[in-house]
This record gives structure tokens, C-alpha cells and sequence, in this order.
């Protein structure tokens, strides 16, 4: 059986580390941008002031697929510190989301993105490519391609 020194001296240690762990947690510049939900929380980097830079390779702007092709959407983003991002195809008629992948890729500098939407559709359709991604120092940026879906 532990003697009560023993039990006080482990109580005291772990209340230490909690109180330490609560102090180091809730002083800490966190912060959580446009993607977020509400109960996200990163480290800000305030001198962070350049936002991601974005190169959409593919689709190009305007560019006409025929139900069942493949729309590739290939690109680039860079900063000096990634955080997250997104990128959508969305059904401008209906505002539906086709495809919707997210990203979280803390501190990462240059990530090539490449992802495929196969097409079906009985009518004209027109969709929004988009890709938005945020940094450390909360910036974002979004780059959109419209295309056309012939049936």
C-alpha cells in the first residue's frame, strides 16, 4: 500500500503537468481561417504576410469535356509554410459539389496537386473547378476554372 507522502508527491506531479499542459495550450497564438471549422486551432505566424501561390495546369479556362471524359485537374501551390486547403468541382446549374477534397499539409513549401472527376451528364452542364489554400499566417488564396460538360 502506497503511504499517503507517495500518493500526495503523484497527485501534486500530475496536477503540475496538467497545469502546465492547460497554461502552454490556452496561452498560445492559435488561430483558424477561412476553411475551418470553428474549432480549428493553429499556430499563426504574424510575419507570415505572402499568401500560397496557385497554378492550375489543368483544366484550362473554358475548356469543353463530352460526358464521360475525364476532367484531370493537375496544379501547383507554394509558400513558405502551407497549412490547408480544398479543391472542388461544383455544378454551377444545382450548386452541387461533385468532388470536394481537402488537405492538410502543415508547413509544407510546394505540393503538386493531381485529381480526376469522370464526367456524366445528359444535358450541357457547366462546373467550377476551384482550388483555395491557406497558410500559417491565415492567408488564402483561391484560383477558379469554369468548364463545359457536353452531353
Amino acid at each position: 500500500m502506497l503511504k499517503k507522502s507517495k500518493i500526495l508527491n503523484l497527485f501534486l506531479n500530475s496536477g503540475i503537468a496538467v497545469i502546465t499542459m492547460l497554461l502552454f495550450f490556452s496561452c498560445s497564438k492559435t488561430g483558424g481561417g477561412s476553411n475551418g471549422d470553428d474549432g480549428d486551432h493553429i499556430p499563426v505566424d504574424n510575419n507570415d504576410i505572402s499568401p500560397p501561390v496557385i497554378v492550375i495546369d489543368k483544366p484550362l479556362t473554358d475548356q469543353v469535356f463530352v460526358s464521360g471524359d475525364t476532367i484531370k485537374i493537375q496544379g501547383r501551390i507554394t509558400d513558405n509554410g502551407l497549412y490547408r486547403g480544398k479543391i472542388k468541382v461544383v455544378n454551377d446549374a444545382n450548386g452541387l459539389s461533385m468532388l470536394d477534397q481537402s488537405y492538410e499539409i502543415h508547413g509544407f513549401t510546394l505540393y503538386d496537386f493531381n485529381l480526376a472527376y469522370k464526367t456524366s451528364v445528359t444535358s450541357v452542364t457547366n462546373y467550377t473547378v476551384s482550388v483555395e489554400f491557406e497558410d500559417h499566417g491565415l492567408n488564402v488564396t483561391t484560383k477558379t476554372v469554369k468548364v463545359k460538360v457536353n452531353p
